[in-house]
Formats: structure tokens, C-alpha cells, sequence
């Protein structure tokens, strides 16, 4: 590709536009089972049927991204819960409690979600968080980095028992690969789910490409800037290993 084509203006018109690449898929390291195919396709069918206008009215302004679907991930972040009923939810990426709010909507009576991020919920300015949220103990925030090493294992007990992770980080090509090696140094332990936003924006190519576990992009089902699904713990680890010719 020539660089006159890499930086030309745009070819369509919209709202907001990113650039991004795609690739082969038949070579990818990391191959989706038929688990991961058919889980997807259930939790997809989920999300034709529900309603998060309720968190919607929280925004103060539009667009109300939980109404949009497909194009934003809040319906099918909800879907993933009411299918998988999982009793230990983690979030990376609190911001302002949109996707906490669509994670507990479906959450089981007995099930817990925490929310980790660098700053406190009450803290963000356009938050759609209030205090009652967080009364029942359902919804718990954690303020840590998990690229950390040391707060990783500091939490390792509460991420090896989660069912489902949603990754929703700062993509700057530091996170994310730390996260996802300190997650390899929880096997073995039973397979999780994980979400990973924005895989198709240019700082997260090469780290999904990467990853080795059985995953699936769901972008168009998803978040038009990608939403990835992974069953973190079967037959990979998170960084592809080098090629030998």
C-alpha cells in the first residue's frame, strides 16, 4: 500500500470514521472452536430480544448507545450474561457505567460483577452511576491497574474464578498484552470467557492477531470499532510464538 493510500481522506462519509486493516483469517493462531461458534451464535439471537432503555435514560444527552445494536456492544454484553449466568463478572474500563450497568442488568441474584479502573466511578464527570448501584453489593469497584504484575496477583484469586471477563482498556499497546500474559499465569484453571472492545482499532491489531486461544470477531454483532470473544484457558496463551521455516 502506498502511503498517498494510507493517508487519503476518507472514503465514505459518517458520523465517525477509524482506519484500520483486515487479514487472513485461515492463518490466524488462534482459530474459534465450535464452543465459541455456537456460543455466539446463541448469545447473538439473546440480543435480537432485549431491552436496555433503562439504561439508557441514564445518559444525560444523546446518541443513547445502549439503544443501538448492532453498532455498539451494551445489548450484547447483556446477552453474554443472560446466556452464560455467570456468578463472577470482571470489567476493565469502568468510565462511565454503561457497560456495568448492561453486565448486571442480567446478573444472577448470587452473582457479583467488579468493575476495575484508575479512577473512581463518582469521579467521571458523565458517569450514569449513582450510589444506589453499588448498595446491594452486586456491583463492587476496584481501583487498580492489572497491567501491574503486582496488583495482578493481588487480584488473581478473583480473576481465576471469573466466568467472564470485559476487557474495555486504554488500548495503548501496553495493557492489553500485559493483561492477557498475566492471565496465561492462572492456568491451569477452568476456560473463562473474554471480551476485548475496539480490536479492530490500529493499537489492538496486532495484539489480537496474537492471541492464540480460541476467539471470535463479532464486530459485526458487536462494536463497529470491533468486539472480540476469546475462551481464554483452551489450547493457547495470549502471544503467538515465533514461526519456524
Amino acid at each position: 500500500m502506498k502511503l498517498s493510500q494510507l493517508f487519503c481522506p476518507p472514503p465514505v462519509r459518517a458520523r465517525h470514521v477509524k482506519r484500520t486493516f483486515v487479514s487472513s483469517p485461515d492463518d490466524d493462531p488462534g482459530r474459534p472452536t465450535r464452543e465459541v461458534i455456537e456460543t455466539a451464535l446463541d448469545v447473538v439471537r439473546q440480543t435480537l430480544d432485549l431491552d436496555l432503555s433503562d439504561v439508557s435514560r441514564r445518559m444525560r444527552s444523546a446518541p443513547r448507545w445502549p439503544d443501538i445494536w448492532p453498532g455498539e456492544h451494551y445489548r450484547l454484553l447483556a446477552a453474554f450474561v443472560r446466556r452464560l449466568q455467570p456468578q463472577t463478572v470482571v470489567e476493565i474500563g469502568t468510565h462511565s457505567g454503561l457497560s456495568a450497568l448492561s453486565l448486571k442488568k442480567y446478573l444472577p441474584a448470587s452473582a457479583r460483577l467488579f468493575t476495575f479502573d484508575l479512577v473512581r466511578w463518582d469521579a467521571v464527570p458523565d458517569t450514569c452511576l449513582v450510589r444506589e448501584d453499588f448498595v446491594d453489593g452486586r456491583l463492587v469497584q476496584i481501583c487498580a491497574d492489572l497491567a501491574d504484575p503486582h496488583v495482578f496477583r493481588q487480584h488473581a484469586g478473583l480473576l481465576a474464578g471469573a466466568d467472564l471477563v470485559f476487557a474495555d482498556g486504554p488500548k495503548d499497546r501496553r495493557f492489553e498484552p500485559a493483561f492477557a500474559e498475566h492471565l496465561d499465569t492462572l492456568l491451569p484453571s477452568p476456560p473463562r470467557w473474554v471480551i476485548f472492545d475496539d480490536i479492530r482499532d490500529l493499537n489492538m491489531l496486532q495484539f489480537w492477531r496474537d492471541i492464540r486461544h480460541p476467539k471470535l470477531d463479532l464486530s459485526s454483532f458487536g462494536h463497529w470499532t470491533g468486539t472480540g470473544l476469546v475462551r481464554w484457558g483452551h489450547a493457547g496463551s495470549a502471544k503467538a510464538q515465533p514461526r519456524t521455516e
